[in-house]
């Protein structure tokens, strides 16, 4: 996987940003949905053309835009988390865009403490779909750590 620079001008997130500051937190969130988490286009579309959710959304655009900003910060690798021992529990949903759970499988792979929770029928947004499903992956995680 190449390398994203925030300073690379090709890079979805500089696009992103230039939409942010023109006053556009619409069209930022539609290039970080379409061209950063890859979600195909007419997806975005049709999920924008609910009011409701593209105003929830532009309400989180400055946050979303500036966390991607500080991931690509990161830079590119896994192997900064190898000596993180701590038990770690990662969740995907068995719907989520296939290069996320790639992802995933590379950080499990690396973290030396590391299990995989799949959250069957759920995609990126579980939060939102499926909340009492993902906090009980939580809460059995954090039981797990605090009666070790």
């Amino acid at each position: 996987m190449a390398a994203h620079h925030s300073a690379d001008p090709h890079w979805p997130g500089v696009h992103a940003r230039t939409a942010l500051d023109a006053g556009d937190p619409v069209e930022a969130i539609r290039i970080h949905m379409r061209d950063i988490v890859r979600m195909p286009a007419g997806a975005v579309d049709a999920m924008f053309a609910d009011q409701r959710v593209r105003a929830a959304l532009s309400a989180h655009a400055e946050a979303l835009i500036a966390d991607d900003e500080a991931i690509d910060a990161l830079g590119v690798g896994t192997n900064r988390f190898a000596t993180l021992g701590m038990p770690t529990t990662l969740v995907k949903g068995d719907l989520s865009p296939a290069h996320l759970r790639e992802r995933l499988a590379d950080l499990a792979t690396t973290l030396p403490n590391a299990r995989i929770v799949t959250l069957a029928g759920q995609g990126h947004v579980a939060h939102l779909t499926a909340p009492d499903t993902l906090a009980d992956a939580v809460r059995e995680t954090a039981e797990q750590v605090l009666h070790a």
